[in-house]
Parts: C-alpha cells; structure tokens; sequence
C-alpha cells in the first residue's frame, strides 16, 4: 500500500455515481439534475459501463491529477472515449487539441474477462474462476518532455513517462473495487514494464514472479534501470546456472481485488514455489553482449 491509498479512498468516498456517469460539467447541474433518477443512462456510451467522459474529468481533478499534469508542462488534457466496441473500450487523454500519437497522454484499452488461473500457468493452484478486468494496452507518456542524460528511453518509449506511477496503481485499485472485479490484468510486454508495475501487481505465475524479482536483484546494486531494461531487450541477461539468456516471455499480472484471492498470493503454495525459484537462480549481465547490440542500433539509447 503507497502513501496514495487512504488519501484517495477518502477522497472516493465522497464521490456519487452521479459524478462519474454525467455528460456534462459540476458547474452545469441543476437542483433538478440532483433529484433525476441516473439509473437510466445508456451504459453502452461509458467507459466500461461505469464513466462519462466528464465524470473521467471529474476524477482527475478530484483527484489531483489534473494539477500534478501542469507541472509536467500539460496544460490542456482533453479525454476520449471510445466504446464502439462494447467488449473492448478505449480511453484517450491528449494534450492540447491535436489526436495523434504525438499529443497522447494516456491511451487505456481494456476489457472484461473471466478466467481460471490454473488454466493458464499450469504451477499455478488457484483454480476458481475469476472475473476480472483485463488491461489490453496501457501507455503513459509525456510528450512535452525530451530524453537526457540521466532519464534515458526505455524499450518501447517515444516519450520520457509521467513519473506518476504510484497514483495511478492507486486508482487502478480504487477503480477494481468501483467495478466489482476481482483483479485488474496485465501482460507486460517487455521485463522493465512487469519489474515497474510490480509495486502493485503480482505475477499469476509464483515461478515468474520469482525470476523477475531474483533478476532485479542480482542486477539492480549495479546497473540502473535503462541498462536492465536494454539487456532485458537484447537477450543480454544471463541465467548462470544454464548460461542461456533469461529471454522474457509476457506473463499475466494482477492487482488482487477479491480477499480470496488476496491470501492466494500469500499462501505458502505461492511463496513456497516462488522462495524454491529464487533459491536456485542467479543471473548476471552479458555486458558484451549488450555493448555489441546497443553498437548495432541507428539511434543507440545509451553508450555503454
């Protein structure tokens, strides 16, 4: 739990239904708006049935997070909802007036789902279906900043992040137990992603949930996060015992929302596999390698 949690969750208990499903802003209701019955909004023009595009404005005021994009130098976010696909929405915040990859913000994909864990990772013991909330796509940026010399691009990134990670996994949190979910489900595509969002997310998966944690381990009291991140990419991370690179496979991780599931992830079956994993890897970083590979690139990310 970040600093973020019980701050926000007073802050959502003074938040109605009314705020986050209205088409038009707090300055614009009416005494009569307040006695409407709301039940009766087409669901099928929200965001995953539940938010207006100003009840998202709403939230990122009420929140703060409107203000924390200021001082990023994003003064103008404007929010876009796409539910054209009633099993797959999109949300879209920009900045300034342009709609193009070059002023993204945020862009959110996601989607219900029900799925039985075991049926995925076959070490995996928890075998009750679960519905949960899955995360198709998710990118973060800000496109008003520029890479330097000690905040160097990742793989995968156009634009330096908003550094707002803990709020956000704080919200996301918030936003599973608005939905009546038992997790929020990502796949991260590269290692540095599901190293980073494993502050809130735990792998379905105790075997990697293990290797990702052993890995940042064995690397992280020497090498900084950009360099991990490249070596990750470059297949330069080696697992010792075998002398084959640790390739990165995107698994499943999850924001346990359901208790049950909650205590799953700190039974001993869980933290048994995941302590006999750690226990048995070692992992180092093929520094030549990585160097042969970063030589090769048009535009190098770093000198190593």
């Amino acid at each position: 739990m970040n600093k973020f949690d019980r701050k926000y969750k007073k802050i959502a208990r003074r938040i109605s239904p009314l705020d986050l499903t209205s088409n038009f802003s707090q300055e614009d209701l009416s005494w009569d708006d307040f006695f409407t019955d709301r039940s009766s909004v087409n669901s099928s023009s929200l965001f995953l049935g539940k938010y207006s595009e100003d009840g998202i404005k709403f939230i990122m005021e009420r929140f703060g997070l409107d203000r924390q994009a200021r001082h990023l130098g994003l003064r103008h976010l404007a929010v876009a909802v796409d539910t054209r696909d009633p099993y797959r929405h999109r949300l879209t915040i920009y900045n300034g007036r342009h709609r193009d990859k070059d002023h993204i913000v945020m862009d959110f994909v996601a989607k219900y789902q029900h799925l039985v864990p075991k049926d995925i990772d076959a070490e995996n013991e928890y075998s009750h279906q679960l519905k949960v909330l899955m995360v198709e796509w998710l990118l973060l940026q800000n496109p008003k900043a520029d890479f330097s010399h000690r905040r160097r691009p990742l793989p995968g990134q156009r634009y330096p992040g908003l550094g707002l990670g803990d709020q956000l996994m704080a919200l996301f949190t918030l936003m599973g137990r608005h939905l009546q979910v038992d997790g929020i489900i990502n796949v991260p595509e590269y290692f540095h992603t599901g190293l980073i969002f494993s502050k809130r997310f735990v792998f379905l998966s105790p075997i990697v949930q293990a290797l990702v944690h052993q890995v940042a381990h064995d690397l992280w009291k020497k090498y900084r996060l950009a360099v991990i991140a490249w070596a990750s990419a470059t297949d330069s991370i080696i697992n010792i015992e075998t002398g084959e690179p640790q390739i990165w496979e995107p698994r499943r991780q999850i924001i346990p929302i359901q208790s049950q599931l909650r205590q799953y992830f700190k039974s001993d079956e869980y933290i048994g596999i995941a302590q006999r994993v750690k226990d048995e890897k070692v992992f180092t970083l093929d520094e030549e390698k990585l160097r042969e590979a970063l030589s090769k690139m048009e535009r190098p990310p770093f000198q190593f």
